[in-house]
């Protein structure tokens, strides 16, 4: 019966990778027909240090439609990835293995689990190089990623911390007192303090009257004095129409308190995109701009107030890139406390709780909220989104960085109809290669197929010679274009 669910299992999951066409985030699967793959090693690596872990299975060739082939040697294959775990690394990694029977050929199914933050970045005991797992593959960790990681091991309450130097002279009093009039409007307790005792016991400053963190960001004159990547980087990257030495234009660098930097972010976004008329669903016809400001805010809201704050995290700051077709926010820290699939379906949790109580009464200079009840802000995104079509954000937590990717509004005119089966994969991605070159990850973003079956879908289409490629085989940066003729 056990080895019967096994089968099961194995049978679902290669139905699905098969489908997809390649290996996931999830998912590692290898032949291991010959021999023990020594890549594995990497990929034990990445999976113990992503977010979630993954699953390594052994005996499938990927490269023959995912067909059951069977381990050299069950036992000395289980026996060689047990010893790795333990003793490959600067710390022992977790598996659970089991074997699975497929007629008279045998998997080894071992999942990797994610280690604890406090050990992390895992990395190999030889060369000390360490990995993570991105999309089917995996990436080597840079110096800065590595420290991340062990900046991120203390716990979360850098927000509250004093900053050296800083006094209440370093406020935006506009700021400070629209937020104590709201502080107050909405305790009744905290409506019979003075002022000052309100900056105290909501944590903009400390009991020396030196200004927290959480103070600071949220209500400074110029909180880049004290923190200068405490910021949001901007640019548009290089477009078809732009000449091959230009890599970015409209590049800007967006400081001051979060209220300031957020507004000024906002009007950036609407003054390098487009208004869109939209033909909806029900027969109206809709004009938007091609990121819906009140998803951009919060995207940007939360990207400012969530970010990492502790000492090696603020040397980075937020990105904002606008680059075909689509919006990129990352910001450094990856989620805090909560896994990207419970995104909008659980209550909210934060790494910066105190920033995020500050700026929950805190109004940007158009008027509006920085932020609104925590744990809202997904779901209003997804609703909005679907109102109109639009694909939802695609939210990647990278461990140490936390990314979304919003497609334009124009996306919906080559979004799939799921279970409509109007399109083909390769219908879908020639309708979008129409609007210009795309890498595999803007194509999966636009067609809202899954990366897997993007990248089997423009094998084939290679090999017909119906697209062609610009750029290095394993670069993120190749572009695919529509063959002339």
């Amino acid at each position: 019966m056990k080895n019967a669910i096994g089968v099961n299992k194995l049978k679902s999951t290669l139905a699905l990778l098969r489908f997809e066409g390649s290996d996931n985030q999830r998912f590692e699967v290898k032949a291991a027909a010959g021999g023990f793959p020594e890549s594995i090693i990497n990929t034990l690596c990445a999976f113990a240090n992503t977010p979630g872990g993954g699953v390594l299975i052994l005996g499938v060739d990927e490269k023959n439609d995912f067909k059951v082939v069977g381990v050299f040697d069950p036992k000395t294959c289980q026996q060689t990835l047990a010893n790795n775990a333990k003793s490959g690394f600067n710390v022992a990694i977790e598996l659970s293995m089991s074997l699975i029977e497929v007629g008279d050929k045998k998997v080894v199914w071992a999942e990797v689990f994610e280690s604890d933050k406090q050990v992390k970045p895992v990395k190999l005991r030889g060369n000390k190089r360490s990995f993570i797992r991105l999309y089917d593959g995996d990436f080597e960790l840079s110096e800065l990623d590595e420290q991340m990681f062990i900046a991120a091991r203390g716990m979360s309450q850098h927000d509250e911390e004093a900053v050296a130097g800083t006094s209440r002279d370093d406020l935006n009093q506009q700021l400070v007192e629209s937020f104590i009039q709201n502080r107050k409007e909405h305790s009744r307790i905290i409506a019979q303090m003075s002022d000052d005792e309100v900056l105290l016991r909501t944590g903009v400053v400390t009991s020396s009257d030196v200004l927290t963190k959480a103070g600071l960001f949220a209500l400074g004159k110029y909180p880049q004095q004290f923190f200068p990547n405490y910021s949001i980087k901007a640019s548009v990257r290089k477009q078809p129409k732009l000449s091959s030495s230009v890599r970015a234009m409209n590049v800007q660098v967006f400081d001051g308190p979060i209220p300031t930097m957020l507004d000024e972010a906002l009007e950036w976004v609407k003054s390098n995109s487009d208004e869109l008329v939209l033909n909806l669903p029900s027969g109206h016809v809709r004009t938007v701009r091609e990121y819906l400001p009140v998803v951009v805010r919060e995207l940007i809201g939360n990207a400012l107030i969530h970010r990492a704050v502790n000492s090696i995290s603020m040397t980075q700051d937020v990105s904002l890139i606008i680059e075909d077709n689509r919006l990129i926010i990352s910001n450094p820290g990856g989620l805090y406390g909560i896994h990207v699939n419970e995104l909008g379906r659980t209550g909210s949790v934060t790494r910066n709780s105190r920033l995020a109580d500050i700026c929950q009464y805190v109004r940007s200079p158009d008027g509006m909220n920085i932020i609104e009840k925590l744990g809202s802000g997904i779901p209003m995104i997804l609703a909005e989104l679907a109102a109109l079509d639009i694909p939802s954000p695609r939210f990647i937590d990278g461990g140490i960085y936390f990314t979304v990717i919003l497609a334009s509004a124009a996306a919906r005119e080559v979004a799939p109809q799921i279970g409509a089966g109007l399109l083909s994969n390769t219908e879908l991605i020639v309708r979008v290669l129409k609007k210009g070159p795309l890498s595999k990850v803007e194509i999966h973003q636009f067609t809202g197929l899954s990366y897997g079956q993007v990248k089997y879908a423009l094998a084939k289409m290679m090999d017909t010679k119906l697209v062609t490629k610009i750029g290095k085989d394993k670069s993120p940066d190749t572009k695919y274009v529509l063959t002339e003729g």
